[in-house]
């Protein structure tokens, strides 16, 4: 019964409570509310099997916390006499010892703490996981919609040659030049070559995307209701001054930072003395004399031991390496922030470009082409230009209507890149 007694007690110390841990909200949820590709990011996030492994792990983590600071598990030791040792209360037979480490005050805290730093790294590296799955899925999606809209175009041209077609073989029947019509064929090959490598494109980029959004097999169309995005009103200090506070690999380096700090404290302890408590109970058999006191008692003892913590410089080097490798996280942290802000910077550039041309296109080339166009058309009409004039007219307009889209799918790709470097922050 004493042996129960205080093994129970043993074991009671060795539990750790753990702390409650508050769940919280993925750092993507606000980027999904936009409306024009808000159900693909949906769809991805809950389906990738990335993300979801990700978010295992950062749920392993959180589970870590749970047992970091709990005592070392009591030891169990049984001894048998191979030759009974013959004592004035009998024979003694077997030995039984259990014991429990106690590490120096302030150890177990420490481990916890490493555990939540390492939990916290977790978590925001399953949130960098997230944003760059975001940036993914939008950077297709707006590539696909271009290159909808460029197949379009060449397919609203190719319908233009058709007719054109019909008309030069009408004038090449009364006597026109040939060279028209063979000019006319040659472009609508060139036309029908440029389409299957613009399908081809779009069936690479859908491809990529079905595997973002986690599907096995594509899965209806990609198109976009879209337009160009809005001039942008913000300024790139805004979102500079948003990357240091919530950027996701920032945020995975300040936690690990915040792990080898506690893992110095924790080095440091390291030369402090670990001590033990615990019982030693010796079974001990009757002697055949029943007048001797105590006769078969068992013994026991409670007993007390201490580490020596001897080995000094394997200690201070524990130390020492715990404290470069926060030099080295400090760095990269440096490092880090440098590249995120150039990158900033060059995404904010590439936007305010895009912007630039989509102005451009939208209020002076595109209206210039299409003047132009009807010109030429006109005076192909009335035999003052030639066939080759309407497709060159043709193809200058679809090269500037294409280049529009491609820009307006620049700034989109743009906007969203700024908002997965800056933690998911969406500016106007």
């Amino acid at each position: 019964m004493q042996i129960k007694i205080i093994t129970l007690t043993l074991l009671g110390f060795a539990s750790a409570v753990a702390q409650p841990y508050s769940d919280r909200v993925d750092p993507a949820t606000l980027l999904l509310s936009n409306g024009l590709i808000g159900p693909y990011l949906t769809e991805g996030l809950q389906n990738n099997p990335r993300i979801r492994a990700f978010e295992s792990r950062y749920q392993a983590g959180r589970a870590a916390i749970e047992h970091s600071n709990a005592l070392p598990n009591p030891r169990v030791q049984i001894g048998q006499f191979i030759e009974s040792v013959q004592t004035r209360t009998g024979p003694q037979r077997q030995t039984i010892q259990l014991q429990q480490p106690f590490p120096p005050p302030g150890v177990l805290n420490q481990k916890r703490s490493i555990a939540q730093a390492s939990s916290e790294a977790l978590w925001h590296a399953y949130a960098h996981q997230q944003f760059q799955l975001i940036d993914a899925i939008a950077e297709t999606l707006f590539e696909i919609a271009f290159l909808e809209k460029a197949i379009s175009l060449n397919q609203e041209n190719a319908r233009l040659l058709l007719q054109l077609e019909s008309l030069t073989e009408e004038r090449v029947a009364s006597g026109g030049e040939l060279n028209d019509l063979v000019r006319l064929q040659i472009e609508k090959k060139r036309l029908e070559d440029t389409i299957a490598r613009l399908e081809r494109r779009k069936a690479e980029s859908a491809a990529h995307l079905t595997a973002a959004l986690g599907r096995s097999l594509p899965n209806g169309d990609h198109s976009l209701a879209w337009q160009p995005p809005e001039p942008l009103q913000s300024s790139i200090d805004d979102w500079l001054q948003a990357l240091p506070q919530r950027n996701a690999q920032l945020a995975i380096l300040s936690a690990l930072e915040r792990s080898r700090e506690a893992r110095l404290r924790l080095a440091k302890q390291a030369g402090r003395p670990e001590f033990n408590v615990g019982i030693n109970y010796i079974r001990t058999g009757s002697r055949s004399d029943p007048d001797i006191v105590d006769n078969g008692k068992d013994p026991w003892a409670l007993f007390i031991g201490v580490s020596l913590p001897i080995w000094r410089n394997a200690n201070n080097a524990l130390a020492r390496e715990s404290a470069l490798e926060s030099d080295a996280i400090q760095s990269e942290i440096q490092s880090l922030t440098l590249e995120l802000i150039a990158d900033a910077r060059a995404q904010f550039a590439k936007l305010e470009d895009s912007q630039k041309r989509i102005q451009r296109y939208d209020t002076y080339l595109l209206p210039l082409a299409r003047q132009s166009l009807e010109l030429t058309e006109a005076n192909y009409r009335t035999s003052k230009s030639s066939i080759l004039d309407i497709i060159e007219s043709e193809r200058t307009i679809i090269q500037l209507e294409t280049d529009y889209w491609r820009a307006a799918a620049d700034a989109w790709i743009a906007r969203w890149k700024l908002a997965t470097l800056s933690g998911g922050l969406w500016l106007n």
